[in-house]
């Protein structure tokens, strides 16, 4: 390790951090060579969206220099017995000197002493760099998620089947809403804290309802000002109601209100399925595939060299 390094404490997060984390990452974000898998922001608003509700206090690690400066940053969340780490990022004078390094070990050692076998993390498969030093630590591939956009509305005309329909979240389709949600995405969490969810200034959950008037499927929209873009996210349909075309309606649907209601400069929206299928539900839609996003995973307990 460098003395530059040395210098460097490593500690627990502590909300004074949250600003200067904010920016680490909207910087590496904004550099293909340096973007992570996550976060992958581009305004300090919007990690404020992506992180605000988290309790960083008791899943991230910063790396603070002599002067104080917070100059490094990774997290570890427990997801369905796997931890997922944010980061490691590095300050731009600071990489090349372990930081990076020391983090990513820090989490994991405390992921194996909470009992937790796998690592995963990931980066944007342009930064050569990012992914080379995974595969130092031990980290092999295991998925990709590859990232679309689309720079208008949605081409043609994309209706729902006959006894379909689509609605908006109401309170009352918040539990089936949830199940379709976990039966297509297990573990998943609401995208916001609950009091926004039936507000529809920025974020509109929208919902296909069945014959029945019964919850089918689902896609959140979110629009952040802060950089004029808008999203698309979990997008589920529940499997009887698979290959009708309801997804196809859903993101046409979704995405032409973000530009009806905010003209956004672009829509984004990833998938780690097969990338085929997916090319065919959404280019149609006028999404273009923009980049790729490599997941490496790794034990959380390196076996000992033998000998040793």
């Amino acid at each position: 390790m460098s003395l530059m390094a040395a210098a460097v404490r490593i500690r627990r997060y502590q909300p004074a951090d949250f600003e200067s984390i904010a920016q680490l990452a909207v910087d590496a974000s904004a550099q293909p060579e340096t973007a992570c898998g996550q976060p992958d922001v581009a305004s300090v608003a919007e990690f404020q969206t992506d992180y605000g509700h988290r309790a960083l206090e008791s899943e991230a690690w910063v790396g603070e220099s002599a002067d104080g400066q917070v100059v490094a940053f990774a997290a570890g969340t427990t997801r369905r017995g796997v931890v997922l780490i944010d980061g490691p990022i590095v300050a731009s004078g600071w990489r090349g000197q372990g930081l990076g390094r020391s983090l990513f070990e820090r989490i994991s050692d405390e992921a194996a002493e909470q009992g937790v076998e796998w690592l995963e993390v990931g980066v944007r498969s342009t930064n050569q760099r990012g992914d080379d030093f995974l595969e130092t630590l031990g980290c092999e591939t295991c998925r990709e998620v590859f990232v679309y956009e689309s720079h208008q509305p949605a081409r043609g005309e994309f209706l729902v089947p006959e006894g379909y329909s689509l609605a908006d979240l109401k309170p009352r389709s918040l539990l089936p809403f949830l199940m379709v949600m976990h039966e297509c995405f297990p573990g998943y969490r609401l995208p916001s804290t609950p009091q926004r969810l039936f507000e529809p200034d920025r974020m509109k959950i929208m919902l296909v309802l069945d014959p029945a008037d019964q919850v089918a499927g689902a896609v959140t929209a979110f629009f952040y000002p802060e950089d004029g873009h808008g999203y698309l996210y979990h997008l589920g349909i529940s499997e009887p109601h698979r290959g009708k075309g309801l997804a196809r309606a859903l993101l046409a649907h979704a995405s032409n209100w973000l530009w009806e209601a905010h003209q956004p400069h672009l829509i984004g929206l990833s998938t780690s399925d097969d990338l085929t299928l997916r090319q065919k539900l959404f280019h149609p839609l006028g999404f273009a595939l923009q980049y790729s996003l490599r997941y490496r995973r790794r034990r959380t307990r390196q076996p000992a060299p033998q000998g040793e």
